[in-house]
Formats: C-alpha cells, structure tokens, sequence
C-alpha cells in the first residue's frame, strides 16, 4: 500500500503542474482569444476524471474502475460527435490565437464580401464589413474559404453590442 500511496503522490503533484502549466498557456498564448476560458474549463474537468478515476484504481478505493471509465467514454464520445461542430471552430480558433497570419485588424475576403476584423473569439470572429455591417464567420471557415488581404495589427477592441 505504501507503494500504490507514493504514486498516487506523485500523479497529484504532476496533475497540479499540467493545470498550472495550462492556465499559463491560457494567460500568455490565448489572453486575447475570448472563449478561451471555456475550452481550459474542459481540458481541467477532463484532467480532474482522470486522475480521480487513477487515483480510485491506485489506492483501490473503487474496484468496478474499468465500467466507470468506460462509460465515461461513452458519454465522451457520444458529446463528441454533438459538439464537433463547436469542437472544430474551437481548434481553429486556437490556431488563429497561435498563429501569425490572422489578426485583429486584417482585412479579409469571404463570400465576395470585404471586411476588418474586429474580435477573434474561440469558435467565431467578427468582422466589421465596408459597409458597417457585422458578421460573424465560424473559425474553421478561416482554412477553407476566407483569404487574408492584409495582416496589419491594431489593437483588441472589444465589440460593443
């Protein structure tokens, strides 16, 4: 038991370095892609089960361990496959957070249209048309149909409703 004790040990002390190291992440890569808070909030609860249920099989605290984790997969999967669509735009969002080639500020081209972009959020940006009109442009649409005409940088304003 002393044993299965310095592991279980161990995995909390690595489990709080992966929260931390992700919070920084989320602080220093994604401060300014609104929503980013969410997407962190589910990797933690994520985290959080898993090391629950590794800490139950562990220090043997909950024997049926295994029909637990596979049902929590199921719901997992199951969510999954409702969400994907959010899941994409969400991982495309985080992409345009890390990469260089969008920002606030470049003008772009979608659907014969031409406008600014005012706010990257994590599942959509908002772009600010020539003619003042807004519109909202899901993320993984910036992989597949919108061209970036310039890439000037302004500063993050947040859009006023």
């Amino acid at each position: 038991m002393e044993e299965n004790t310095f592991f279980a040990i161990i995995s909390v002390i690595i489990t709080a370095s992966i929260f931390i190291i992700v919070k920084i992440v989320e602080l220093t890569k994604f401060r300014t892609l609104l929503g980013s808070g969410k997407a962190t909030g589910v990797i933690f609860i994520i985290i959080a089960i898993a090391e629950v249920m590794y800490l139950a099989v562990t220090l043997k605290i909950l024997s049926p361990a295994i029909e637990v984790v596979t049902s929590l997969s199921a719901i997992l999967l199951f969510f999954t496959f409702i969400y994907l669509n959010k899941l994409q735009n969400a991982i495309s969002g985080m992409s345009i957070a890390l990469g260089r080639r969008i920002n606030v500020g470049s003008k772009i081209e979608f659907e014969n249209k031409s406008g600014k972009i005012i706010q990257i959020g994590l599942t959509k940006t908002i772009v600010e048309l020539e003619d003042s009109r807004i519109m909202l442009i899901p993320n993984k649409k910036f992989d597949e149909e919108v061209s970036v005409v310039t890439n000037s940088k302004i500063p993050n304003k947040k859009f006023e409703k």
